[in-house]
């Protein structure tokens, strides 16, 4: 049986596979030298004039063939600096972060052996040929075969590696070299890349004209993109050639170092690893299909092969107005979120596109046509904000959608700075513990937004029905002043609103109530200082003693803590279910609570004052448990007034 060379490939392959936990004597590939000293008696093919073209349909879709006239390279040399951090996603806790790949300037035409040699001491490195790491598998119908990339362990020494598809040379790290370290390799073609402070944009023009190699990198230090040729060649005849690819990637690179990175709180030089920019650059590439979507995040970020994200790549005009950017942006951005920090759960569509709203602000460019539903939905949800009643900015209809619930955040940015938005993502970075909950995440931010702004936020936060827990409240009310004005009706879009004075609170106020028959009686009727109203507990539909009793009324008293020295009560007039034992208990915090005695209330409709027997004490809470009332034939009772006495 004659075996061909992709099956002889197979075998050696599988056997590798089956043997890599032991050293037999022959190089295995994981990246470190074998040092048993035993004898070599495995093969490897090093015959490079062979080309394996089992796969050259294929490749021809995509993608692409390099044609024979295109020159490989033989014993070229290569350097890479391999010195870098390495930042990961948990260090920086978001979703996902660039990993230590490195542009090596070369593709290898499909099918085509190539020859890579390391250095001696150089461990740990893998090489990768294809940039498209989408794998399909289940997709249908397919456009290209599920897994077109290859990757395999480096070694010291001569390392043979073939894509039978193709594509861009990578070489990936495991750790840092504190020295540049030289590669040689052969069989490769160059690829007309263009390098943002290296290439001379006449020259590059040039190159690609001339190259046969089907796709390219655009690099900068920042954000690296991976393109086809042939739509880089067809601008050059275009309205808008791309002549002029130093502009363009000193824009992208200002937008990651200006507005992503940079509005994260991370620089280079940071003392805290945590507060470090990631060392290696953020990579977006174009496949003709998708593991999801017309584009979705990940390292590399993909976008659909067509011209719309090809020109969201490549425009100058569109990343210096930032109008047609929003794709771009917003897959960058999911690679951002903090999801288990801040980013709560209904905001797996939102938060990432504030990167947007920041370009567009450094840019001077109208934020109305960033996206056609930032128009609409901005004003939507202010009129969200502005109504009465209440809120669920998580689960009401009104606000399902992610560009209404982008309005709260971007008018804080408006209102108080984009630095906002780096105090927040720093503070997550830092944070002893991840969130995991909504509210949890709710109160995080609550609290992080108001030290920023260094006031209390808790009304901006209940005009958008953003639930918040009240110790946090009471945590964040006792440090600032409350917040005066109504921004949460500022529109960002025109720059108008949010001027209006907030009406203050009035203390106190019924806090809680835990029973309450809402067709009779408010429980705000206990603080009207009217004895001809009332409030009344639920009698319909009726409720046993057992679940009708206790019935817990909590007052909040102040904003801050006051000096309270008992309660006042007047049973309802001509009630025929007088309340009869209670206890009052105070709370700084609204959670931990301290009895000050029990007492029982006259049977009779006069006004009752009850003195704390440990006298004056300093509360923020004041509750009252009724535990029962004076005819057991009922399960319902009845308070005109409950107010505290002060001294």
């Amino acid at each position: 049986m004659k075996f061909n060379h992709l099956t002889k490939l197979s075998v050696l392959i599988l056997l590798l596979a089956t043997t890599a936990c032991k050293k037999y004597g022959y190089n295995i590939p994981d990246g470190y030298t074998d040092s048993s000293g035993n004898v070599a008696n495995g093969k490897i093919d090093t015959n490079m004039a062979i080309i394996d073209k089992s796969m050259y349909a294929k490749a021809r879709v995509f993608p692409g063939l390099v044609d024979q006239s295109e020159p490989r390279v033989k014993d070229a040399k290569f350097t890479l600096d391999l010195n870098f951090t390495d930042q990961t996603s948990d260090n920086l806790r978001i979703s996902v972060a660039p990993q230590p790949q490195f542009s090596t300037g070369y593709y290898a035409a499909p099918g085509e052996l190539l020859k890579i040699v390391v250095p001696a001491g150089i461990q740990g490195l893998g090489i990768q040929i294809g940039g498209q790491t989408d794998n399909l598998g289940g997709k249908y119908p397919l456009l290209r075969d599920p897994v077109i990339f290859t990757r395999q362990q480096l070694y010291p020494g001569t390392n043979y590696i073939r894509n039978l598809y193709g594509g861009t040379i990578y070489i990936n790290a495991s750790f840092a070299y504190p020295n540049p370290v030289e590669f040689t390799i052969s069989g490769a073609c160059v690829s007309p890349d263009f390098i943002l402070g290296q290439s001379i944009d006449a020259d590059w023009v040039a190159k690609v004209k001339a190259s046969q190699v089907p796709w390219l990198e655009f690099r900068s230090k920042r954000v690296i993109f991976l393109m086809p040729r042939d739509k880089v060649i067809a601008t050059f005849s275009s309205s808008e050639p791309l002549t002029n690819p130093t502009a363009v990637l000193s824009k992208w690179n200002d937008v990651f170092e200006l507005d992503y990175n940079g509005w994260m709180g991370l620089s280079d030089n940071a003392a805290d690893i945590r507060d470090r920019s990631p060392q290696g650059a953020w990579r977006g590439v174009l496949d003709i299909q998708l593991s999801a979507g017309y584009g979705h995040s990940g390292f590399p970020f993909v976008g659909t092969n067509d011209a719309e994200w090809f020109s969201a790549f490549s425009s100058l005009k569109k990343i210096s107005t930032s109008n047609g950017m929003w794709g771009s942006y917003h897959e960058f951005g999911h690679n951002c979120q903090q999801g288990k920090v801040w980013s709560w759960s209904t905001l797996g569509e939102t938060t990432n596109n504030l990167f947007s709203f920041k370009v567009a602000n450094r840019i001077g460019a109208d934020y109305n046509i960033l996206h056609p539903a930032v128009s609409s939905g901005f004003p939507q949800a202010i009129a969200y904000a502005s109504g009465t009643g209440t809120k669920n900015f998580d689960l009401d209809a009104a606000m399902n959608d992610p560009f209404k619930r982008m309005t709260p955040f971007v008018q804080i940015f408006e209102k108080y700075g984009y630095g906002a938005m780096t105090y927040l993502y720093s503070q997550a970075r830092h944070a002893e513990r991840l969130n995991t909950s909504d509210i949890t995440m709710h109160n995080f931010v609550y609290e992080k937004l108001s030290d920023y702004t260094q006031t209390d936020l808790a009304s901006f936060f209940d005009a958008w029905g953003i639930l918040i827990s009240d110790p946090v409240r009471d945590k964040v009310a006792a440090k600032y002043p409350v917040l005066a004005t109504q921004i949460w009706t500022y529109n960002p879009l025109n720059r108008t609103g949010g001027t209006g004075a907030i009406p203050p609170i009035v203390y106190p106020f019924v806090s809680s109530i835990s029973n309450n028959q809402s067709s009779e009686g408010s429980p705000a009727n206990l603080l009207d200082g009217n004895t001809a109203t009332y409030w009344h507990s639920q009698y319909s539909p009726a409720l046993t003693n057992a679940t009708a009793f206790p019935i817990n009324i909590v007052l909040k008293v102040g904003r801050l803590p006051i000096q309270v020295k008992g309660v006042t009560l007047t049973q309802r007039q001509n009630s025929n279910s007088y309340a009869k034992d209670m206890e009052v208990f105070i709370s700084t915090d609204g959670t931990n609570y301290t009895t000050m005695g029990t007492f029982t209330l006259p049977n009779n409709n006069a006004k009752f004052d009850y003195n704390f027997p440990t006298g004056i004490q300093t509360a923020r809470y004041v509750k009252l448990v009724i535990k029962n009332q004076y005819t057991t034939a009922n399960t319902y009772t009845s308070l005109s007034e409950f107010n505290i006495i002060k001294p």
